[in-house]
């Protein structure tokens, strides 16, 4: 017995360790996207997605169908939710503030891209910008509004 293991254990070990390591993923092809209109096929799904669900407070069903009954997973190649359609859209007009317009601009800080979160702001359906009234107070026509005295101003000891 004492042969027979004293034969095998370096043959065990000369194969475990001539043997290359599993590679992973193998034997699996890669993800290739389906349906991409707008967004490239290099594009970081996962993460462009988490951004979308965080820039418009949705989750994924506000563009994706529903998830299948049997694999529990939604065909996110599927254009039955009607919203993708517009989604696409925004997509295409925030580029195109990014590409075209604000390239234009002269000094952008070109770090600081729009986003869909910009205007949605966490929002499945961006509000509207209500700018609050103006305090004006009661001040003679022609006056500057609010002005504030300077030091070299005179003020009377009774006003102080």
């Amino acid at each position: 017995m004492s042969l027979l293991s004293a034969t095998l254990i370096p043959i065990f070990f000369a194969s475990a360790q001539s043997a290359p390591p599993p590679t992973p993923g193998a034997g699996m092809a890669p993800y290739k996207p389906k349906n991409l209109k707008v967004l490239p096929e290099n594009t970081d799904l996962r993460k462009i997605m988490h951004q979308y669900t965080g820039d418009l407070g949705a989750e994924c069903e506000f563009c994706h169908t529903m998830p299948d009954p049997v694999t529990k997973h939604p065909d996110f190649a599927s254009d039955a939710v009607r919203r993708k359609d517009k989604v696409r859209y925004m997509i295409r007009m925030t580029n195109d503030l990014n590409d075209k317009y604000l390239t234009q601009l002269p000094d952008r800080d070109q770090d600081d891209p729009i986003s869909c979160g910009t205007c949605h702001r966490g929002e499945k359906r961006p509000s509207v910008f209500v700018a609050p009234q103006r305090q004006e107070g009661n001040r003679q026509p022609g006056a500057p509004p609010m002005a504030t005295p300077s030091a070299s101003t005179p003020t009377h000891p009774a006003t102080n």
